[in-house]
Order: C-alpha cells, then structure tokens, then sequence
C-alpha cells in the first residue's frame, strides 16, 4: 500500500533528521555477531547487487527517481530515496533508498543501500535468516529502515546501521 503522506515525510524526515543522526536513535533490533545466514540470504544480496549496479552512477539513479543528496551522515554516507517505492513490501532488488560516500576518489560512489518501511508495530520481513536490524525512524517512527552494506565492507555488519570504514 502506497501512503502519499508517508512518502512526503519520508523525504522531509530523512532531509531534516539526519543532521542528528550521528549516533544511533534506538538500538540495533538484533546482534550481527550472533545471526544466522542461509543461502538464501546470500541470494537476496546478490540480488541486491545485481538490481543496484547500475546506480554506481548518480544520473543514472537520478533518472531512476532516485532524489538526493540528502545531508551526508558520518559512517553513512549520502541518501537518494526514491519515495514512490517506499511500500510495505520487500524487494531486495529495489531498495527504496541509495547510500553514497566519498572515499578519498574526490566523487560519491555507491557504498550501500537502504530499505524502507511505513512503521508498525513489528519490523517488516526482510533478508532471510536473523542478521537484518531494521531500525525505527523519526519520533515519533514514521518508518522502519535497514542498511545493507552490500558495495563497500562494513566491519560492523552487513546490516548495521553505520559503517566506520565510510567517512
């Protein structure tokens, strides 16, 4: 179900809201260390990878509907949120958000990607297993948000919310 008012917030929420951003708003929903990948996951992020790799180039997310750059957030990078896809639905090839970062080349490159849910009570389904750590966002939440650092390593997880190797 697509939600106007959600998508209107979503791009004013992620404009304004990530300048405070840099510590975490609520706590990881799950410990990385201790989760269980299956093929399946590893079939989610490769599909991830294959649905993004043509974003590595801004103009050509841009014309995808991709809107940016939002505020650059330290260990996360830029967000480009194409707001028509933000549903209720999971698509591991269409994620509803791009992360960008310099690092070092002197131009944003494509680090990781972002999905994004209307908030409920409970986080949406996502990658199979138990690593995903959706995070709620705004106060009071509007959305649930998952990083998935699938174009850049992340130390901390494939699917924490920050990334210390990203500036």
């Amino acid at each position: 179900m697509k939600i106007t008012s959600l998508k209107i917030l979503a791009n004013t929420a992620l404009s304004l809201a990530m300048i405070a951003a840099s510590a975490p708003v609520y706590p990881a929903m799950h410990d990385e260390a201790a989760c269980v990948a299956n093929e399946d996951t590893l079939n989610q992020l490769k599909a991830a990878r294959s649905g993004t790799g043509a974003f590595n180039s801004i103009a050509a997310a841009e014309a995808a509907g991709y809107v940016g750059p939002v505020i650059p957030v330290p260990n996360m990078g830029v967000h480009y949120v194409n707001a028509d896809l933000i549903d209720d639905i999971f698509e591991p090839n269409r994620p509803e958000a791009l992360v960008y970062a310099d690092l070092g080349h002197g131009r944003l490159q494509l680090v990781a990607v972002e999905y994004l849910a209307p908030f409920s009570s409970t986080p949406p389904a996502g990658f199979a297993g138990t690593c995903d750590q959706w995070s709620p966002f705004g106060s009071p939440p509007a959305l649930w948000t998952l990083h998935a650092w699938i174009w850049h390593p992340n130390i901390s997880g494939t699917f924490a919310k920050f990334n210390p190797l990203v500036p």
